[in-house]
């Protein structure tokens, strides 16, 4: 029997579907490509945007159509919030939403052994969801990096996001458990550990007096072997003193590099996004990162194009974020999304003046990109080999530069020391330096 999975959307889905395929796999299981006829199919759905509903659902058509004989199994958000959307898909034979996927594996067997055509479908309140669903990834397939789930759910119900009515509130995962599975993976081999959640930096708000920055200190104190720590995104209101001097004191294991979604980059908008700052805390909370590590890549979300934005208030979102010297950005055209404060507001942008606006922080983007990737220029530099093609090699550095090189020796996973001597973006170009 030939499983396979499609996980959309974020990094957190990625891993709930490497947890759920692990399952298969320890049952005998082979692990097929999602393009290969296959007995099952898992799709894990995302909803960020309109567009991500629709891809999700284009994804299960597919899956359908390639085997109409194959069970497919639905789970992730998208599903959640759309729930009978997905149910009435002819040849979808189980539909969760965000919870329960523990059960996924028994689902499947139930569905092969009866082979009576009948669905499971089973759905929760997003109230509802008040525990960690725990899901091990005991190994990855084919992934330098390993990463590790440690929240789930969002409290902040920013006005344009359907994540918490997709997610549930706040989870944190078990301390215990998330240093088990990274001991488990650095034992493996794994070089990298992304943390991830779907707010990464409230982990510990549910737990007793156990906040996010002691659970980066047990890390580094109690995972033998570890290599370095990468925080997938952390929002500007999490990042705190106690935070940041865990990951000085320990800088060897802590990637130079932090996600901080600004979204916003003029009080006016970030007021109606109900976001939880203004542009002089989001500054403040840079400023104190670089003052303590001058050569950090912080990258950041841009939403364009939200209802109410005028003119000026886009160009004095352009002007901060021009200051802020970003090392990336992920822009989005903003998509408005029902059951969201922001789906009724008034003054919603044209799709030119969107497209437009998009435009112009994309060029903004890769202008700020180079400038910051310029530091680097003639600087050795450590790469995490991801993949080799005939001698060209690509990886990651610390601060989440992207690499190619040239070394018919370099593996996937190993760790190697580059001269970068060409600035680009999205990949500089360098030479093995040896040592």
């Amino acid at each position: 029997m030939k499983v396979s999975y499609c996980a959309l959307g974020c990094k957190v889905n990625l891993y709930e579907a490497e947890a759920i395929i692990n399952e298969f796999i320890d049952n005998g299981y082979e692990h097929g490509e999602f393009d290969e006829i296959c007995d099952v199919y898992i799709i894990n759905t995302c909803t960020v945007t309109s567009t991500s509903d629709s891809k999700s659902k284009k994804i299960v058509r597919q899956a359908v159509k390639r085997n109409p004989n194959a069970v497919v199994a639905v789970m992730g958000c998208s599903s959640q919030l759309l729930f009978n959307d997905y149910a009435n898909i002819p040849g979808v034979d189980i539909v969760l939403g965000t919870s329960n996927r523990h059960n996924l594996f028994t689902m499947v067997e139930k569905i092969l052994k009866e082979k009576n055509n009948e669905k499971i479908l089973s759905h929760t309140d997003y109230k509802s969801i008040t525990n960690y669903e725990e899901l091990k990834v005991e190994r990855y397939n084919n992934r330098t990096r390993g990463f590790v789930k440690i929240q789930d759910g969002c409290d902040n119900f920013c006005s344009y996001c359907t994540i918490p009515y997709s997610r549930g509130p706040v989870r944190s995962r078990d301390p215990q458990n998330v240093i088990e599975e990274i001991q488990q993976l650095t034992d493996q081999g794994m070089k990298e550990i992304v943390l991830s959640g779907i707010n990464t930096g409230a982990y510990g708000k549910d737990l007793n007096n156990f906040t996010f920055s002691q659970m980066l200190d047990k890390i580094v104190k109690e995972v033998k072997g570890l290599g370095r720590i990468r925080v997938s995104s952390i929002e500007a209101t999490e990042i705190n003193d106690s935070l940041l001097k865990v990951i000085k004191e320990n800088k060897e294991h802590f990637c130079m590099h932090f996600h901080i979604p600004l979204q916003g980059g003029c009080n006016n908008t970030l007021a109606r996004m109900n976001r939880k700052y203004d542009i002089d805390y989001y500054r403040e909370k840079i400023n104190s990162i670089r003052k303590i590590f001058p050569d950090v890549n912080i990258t950041t979300d841009i939403l364009a194009g939200f209802s109410g934005e005028t003119n000026e208030d886009f160009l004095d979102s352009y002007q901060f974020i021009k200051e802020m010297k970003f090392g990336e950005m992920h822009i989005f055209p903003y998509s408005p999304r029902p059951l969201t404060k922001a789906y009724n507001f008034p003054d919603k942008i044209d799709e030119i003046t969107k497209k437009y606006r998009v435009n112009q922080l994309l060029t903004l983007n890769k202008e700020m990109a180079l400038n910051y990737r310029e530091k680097f220029f003639n600087e050795v530099v450590d790469v995490l080999v991801e993949r080799n093609n005939n001698g060209k090699a690509f990886g990651h550095t610390s601060n989440y530069l992207e690499v190619e090189f040239y070394d018919n020796n370099a593996q996937s996973n190993d760790m190697v020391k580059v001269k970068i001597e060409s600035i680009g973006y999205p990949i500089c170009k360098g030479s093995v330096v040896n040592v």
